[in-house]
Order: structure tokens, then C-alpha cells, then sequence
């Protein structure tokens, strides 16, 4: 799955790592995937796919250098903000386009299952043998 905007076209797990960063949530990517119930693999190429557009960089962690810190670069300062703001703007939208008790519903629902996902309650589903990944 891929977002579209106004010359920058990003994945889902693109996202994920770059709002992680912008937001200073986690400095690693297997904190990353265990905060967005992504696995290993798609996060490990979201952070690739943002290192080559040098919208991140990596360093060893001098604690323990198994794990790498990532960093957003200027650029990826940059572009974390514009989609921000893009979001922002969708969200401003969204809540003029519908209902306001009706999204403040929704948005209690979508922060419950956020809690019982960061407490560890409730895991993303894994695909089932044979069922196509997404």
C-alpha cells in the first residue's frame, strides 16, 4: 500500500518509521515494528527505502552496539513536516466533512484498540498460510 501526495509517494511502513522519528517515539527499528505491528522485514526496508531517499541516517548505539539508532536527516525533518501538515489539513477536513459526535466515537474506538496494542492486549493479525500479504 502506497500514499500519494504531492510529489513524494511513501508506504505505509515508510510512514510508520518516519512519523516514529518526527515524532521521537522510538529510535530503533525493532522498537518501531513492535509499536506498529509491522513486522521486521517491512520495517527493515522502510528504513532503507528513507535511507535512500537520505531522508534518514543510522548510527551504532554506543550502549550496545547490536542495535542501530535512527536519526531523520534535514530533509527527512522536512518531509516529516510537510506530511504532517498534510495530515493535519486531512484531519481539519474530515472533521467538518462528518458528523463530530460520530468521529468523536470513532476516535475513542481507534484509541482504545491503540492502547490494547501498546499493552500488549491485543497483536495485528498475521496472515494465514496461503493468504496473500498485503
Amino acid at each position: 500500500m502506497r500514499f500519494s501526495g504531492v510529489g513524494e509517494d511513501i508506504s505505509w511502513a515508510e510512514w510508520q518509521v518516519l512519523w516514529s522519528l518526527g515524532e521521537r517515539i522510538h529510535k530503533t527499528a525493532k522498537a518501531i515494528s513492535g509499536h506498529s505491528g509491522l513486522t521486521k522485514t517491512k520495517i527493515s526496508r522502510a528504513v532503507k527505502a528513507l535511507e535512500d531517499r537520505r531522508w534518514l541516517e543510522r548510527c551504532r548505539d554506543h550502549d550496545d552496539r547490536r542495535f542501530e539508532l535512527l536519526a531523520l536527516t534535514a530533509a527527512g525533518m522536512e518531509g516529516y513536516a510537510m506530511l504532517k501538515r498534510r495530515a493535519t489539513d486531512y484531519q481539519r477536513w474530515l472533521e467538518g466533512a462528518i458528523d463530530l459526535p460520530y468521529l468523536r466515537s470513532l476516535a475513542d474506538g481507534l484509541s482504545g484498540v491503540e492502547m490494547m496494542i501498546a499493552s500488549g492486549q491485543f497483536t495485528a493479525p498475521q496472515p494465514s498460510i496461503g493468504e496473500p500479504a498485503a
